[in-house]
């Protein structure tokens, strides 16, 4: 018997399998409320087609392969939304069948939050239901008058709840958070904003603005950022020390907690 691999598009090595092996081509991937539609290569005259048994799950589907198309319809068999599925398809030898909406199987983003809270060890928790793809999920705060991605989470996927936890720098006053994902056509699916009313003490520079040296040192750990006169990110992180020698010399943004200050590098 012959054994070869099939690959049916780019996005199948992350989001579907596609293998022919031992005379069985094998589709997985979740479902998403789409049927999969086959080609079936006739044997000859009077001499049958190509696949003669499909497993679904690791029960047998049961469906007409007598011809030279056939579907496969996982909305009439109880697959969940977002749940996973693995399909076997058992083909004779020298032929296979094709799939030709391979499309179906590109990954979307359908998450809703239905919890989120800031939590004393400042950890944003947020729990989502209803992720029909595996999708990563990008996590942003509001500071400094813009959005800006803070982390990278991997989803889970799937139709059940999911928890995600990310650590965050929370400041005095109003803290806005959302995430999103990015589906097949790289369009952007936003949560709605995470809002949550923080008291607590402002973080102070404790080191001299007009005579920096070689270290900024806050009051607290706090989220910063170092910014030259064309905007220009130079240093960025979280902690209370902010290690500055390398600098050169001259004026800069230095943006803190909530506050937006310019420093002179000596």
């Amino acid at each position: 018997m012959k054994t070869k691999i099939i690959f049916f598009s780019a996005f199948c090595s992350l989001f579907c399998s596609s293998v022919l092996f031992a005379n069985e081509l094998v589709l997985s991937g979740i479902y998403q409320g789409k049927n999969l539609y086959f080609t079936n290569p006739s044997l000859g005259e009077n001499e049958g087609y190509c696949a003669y048994e499909i497993i679904v799950n690791n029960t047998v589907y049961n469906n007409t392969l007598n011809s030279s198309t056939f579907g496969i319809y996982l909305d009439g068999i109880g697959l969940k939304f977002g749940q996973d599925f693995k399909i076997v398809i058992k083909h004779h030898e020298g032929c296979s069948p094709t799939l030709v909406n391979p499309e179906v199987l590109q990954p979307i983003s359908t998450f809703s939050i239905i919890e989120s809270n800031l939590e004393l060890n400042d950890n944003l928790v947020f729990k989502t239901k209803d992720e029909a793809g595996k999708l990563v999920f990008h996590v942003e705060e509001f500071r400094w008058g813009k959005w800006s991605e803070i982390k990278r989470i991997p989803g889970e996927g799937g139709p059940q709840e999911n928890e995600y936890s990310v650590k965050v720098y929370p400041f005095n006053g109003e803290n806005k958070f959302r995430v999103y994902q990015i589906d097949d056509k790289y369009k952007k699916h936003y949560s709605e904003e995470m809002v949550f009313n923080v008291e607590k003490e402002p973080v102070k520079v404790l080191t001299k603005l007009h005579k920096v040296k070689k270290e900024i040192v806050f009051s607290d750990v706090t989220r910063y950022a170092i910014i030259d006169d064309y905007g220009a990110e130079l240093i960025s992180g979280q902690g209370k020390n902010v290690d500055v020698a390398e600098l050169k010399k001259g004026n800069y943004f230095l943006t803190f907690d909530n506050e937006y200050v310019v420093i002179k590098k000596k």
